[in-house]
């Protein structure tokens, strides 16, 4: 019987017995995987984007990408590497506690090497498992994007996020079933196959042969080590966020009861980050120890023989070694700490772009919007182009006018005077009733040296020639030199500049595989959740400005203005512009005192 009182107890004793080692070879691992393993695998897995002809691979052209051989490759090559990764890990934590044939325990470096040596049946292994887990995904997957094309492939995917139509409930009562489905079988393909990293390293055996070894081993307790396994997943998951929560009120507690100075506060605040690095490595490494030795103890059970007993002998452990980990969790904790300043950067002049306007004040895309963003600071005004049924370049975000007017035609489809009398205002607010959708003129208009335009095209096969027709109508309207030219299609910014060779292009990303840094646009303007301060590094390098979008929640636009990106495209200028005053008012002590104050902890 296992129970999971007894594996507790066992775990516990061995993480504290063999602590030593065991957070040496978290360092070593960690120190490998960033040196050797990361740098490698990426190369390998960049070579084979380049196969498809492009340095990256980005927005709707990836899901084309993953059906086609490279792409099928790319995607099973990246989850094998990253679950060898994770074997690594776990295999080298397993041989600590466990005895080599001499019966003594490894040490952290020893565990290192034999895990080293078997790195050609773990890659086996892994690649075995993720294609098996795959497979069995498969028909889910297909099943979930047939009911997205069935229930919601007529509809704009802006409009079934924010309007919820009665479609959208019904997908996600088959994504919910979808994911109960996968989480049933593959699930219990992992119960399965859990024990086979231990008996691969424990009994010298081949990779098909561990994975039918533990098929037998957990064959009649699956169901009950699923439950073992979530609860100390469970656990396992809440350490980091009570740290982050002790942290959190240490940190305002120090801050409201500090003297008003700013040296203190910075001082206190730097060792307060120094220690919760220390402290964040170290929850890692429990959490890492647990979960490793949780496979190794139930091993054991199974088995029904003691291997690797933890608590015959004292290890040999050399002073130095003792010594040596401990000065290694300083320097990392040191090294987080330089991390985080250096992510700070100084930069002043950072664009204040208004997404579709403000557009949350007015509604989006229309002149009211567009006059509220200019008065609010904004430096560029955000606006998405389309053309109607007679070429008319007007302004609108969605394909229809459903989720704006109730009118499911397409853009394409529609006359402009047709357009223009229906109300694109009253969706938002009663005040802003009979708003029209305006036209690319008129909105440039009101724009003119007043601010800068940043034009996105909504392309799409039935307006093939949207990009000639608006570089003729800014060429036209003088306004190209005043013009940032957006597109999420790398080919319709190739296209402008090609027209245009002048003209300042920005590639919009919102996720992306491969080197996007190396695209060749002025501008790369990417999601919130890519940017980051090595990314910044990256693109700077390229000699390309950095933009980040869509950022509304305040704190995250501190964190942007800390880290010092070109442009924050936001719903709402008059925050930003409200923020960026402030910060202008400051000297260097209390800029930096605000960010660990509000980057740190808010």
């Amino acid at each position: 019987m296992i129970r999971l009182t007894h594996l507790k107890r066992d775990i516990v004793a061995a993480v504290r017995y063999h602590r030593k080692p065991l957070l040496a070879f978290h360092l070593y691992f960690a120190l490998f995987a960033f040196a050797l393993w990361a740098p490698v695998t990426g190369w390998l897995l960049q070579g084979l984007i380049y196969v498809s002809g492009e340095p990256a691979i980005g927005n709707e052209a990836l899901l084309a990408f993953a059906v086609t051989p490279v792409g099928g490759t790319w995607i099973l090559l990246a989850l094998t590497f990253a679950a060898v990764l994770i074997f690594f890990q776990h295999a080298g934590m397993m041989l600590i506690a466990s005895r080599d044939a001499r019966g003594r325990f490894h040490s952290a470096t020893s565990a290192l090497w034999q895990v080293v040596l078997r790195l050609p049946k773990l890659l086996l292994l892994g690649l075995i498992q993720v294609m098996t887990h795959l497979i069995l995904a498969l028909p889910v997957i297909a099943l979930v994007a047939f009911s997205f094309q069935a229930l919601l492939g007529a509809y704009d995917i802006y409009y079934v996020i924010n309007v919820r139509p009665v479609e959208f409930w019904q997908f996600l009562g088959v994504l919910g079933f979808a994911v109960v489905l996968l989480v049933a079988v593959n699930g219990n393909l992992y119960l399965r196959w859990m024990l086979a990293l231990p008996i691969l390293l424990m009994e010298h055996e081949r990779p098909w042969v561990a994975l039918r070894r533990s098929a037998e081993l957990t064959r009649s307790v699956r169901l009950r080590l699923a439950i073992i396994v979530v609860s100390v997943a469970a656990v396992v998951a809440v350490i980091p966020v009570l740290v982050s929560l002790l942290f959190d009120g240490m940190g305002w507690l120090l801050l409201s009861i500090l003297p008003e100075h700013y040296a203190v506060q910075i001082g206190i605040l730097l060792v307060l980050l120094a220690l919760f690095a220390a402290v964040n490595l170290l929850a890692a490494f429990f959490g890492v120890s647990v979960n490793s030795l949780l496979t190794l103890k139930i091993y054991h059970r199974r088995c029904q023989r003691a291997r690797g007993v933890t608590v015959d002998h004292e290890p040999r452990y050399a002073g130095w070694c003792a010594a040596g980990v401990e000065f290694a969790v300083v320097v990392i904790a040191v090294a987080h700490l330089v991390l985080a300043l250096n992510a700070f950067s100084d930069q002043e002049e950072i664009l204040n772009i208004a997404h579709r306007g403000n557009s949350w004040d007015a509604p989006e895309n229309t002149l009211a919007a567009i006059e509220r963003a200019i008065q609010d600071g904004a430096d560029y005004i955000e606006l998405d182009v389309r053309h109607t049924a007679d070429g008319v370049l007007v302004l609108k975000h969605d394909r229809d006018m459903l989720r704006v007017a109730g009118d499911p035609r397409a853009i394409w489809e529609i006359r402009f005077e047709e357009l223009r009398a229906l109300d694109a205002g009253s969706w938002f607010d009663p005040a802003f009733a009979g708003e029209p959708v305006p036209t690319l003129a008129e909105a440039v208009e009101v724009i003119r040296g007043r601010a800068g335009l940043y034009l996105e095209t909504k392309g799409a096969p039935q307006m093939p020639h949207l990009v000639p027709m608006v570089m003729e109508e800014l060429a036209s309207l003088d306004m190209l030199e005043d013009t940032i030219f957006a597109s999420l299609s790398v080919q319709d910014l190739i296209q402008a500049k090609q027209l245009q060779p002048d003209l300042r292009t920005s590639l919009l990303v919102h996720t992306a595989v491969g080197v996007v840094e190396r695209q060749p646009f002025e501008i790369l303007a990417m999601r919130d959740a890519l940017v980051t301060p090595a990314r910044l590094s990256r693109v700077r390098r390229q000699g390309q400005a950095l933009h980040v979008w869509t950022v509304n929640d305040p704190h995250h636009m501190r964190r942007f203005l800390d880290v010092g990106v070109d442009g924050i495209i936001t719903d709402r200028p008059d925050v930003l512009a409200d923020m960026m005053r402030e910060r202008a008012e400051m000297n260097r002590a209390e800029r930096l005192l605000m960010r660990l104050r509000y980057w740190l902890w808010d």
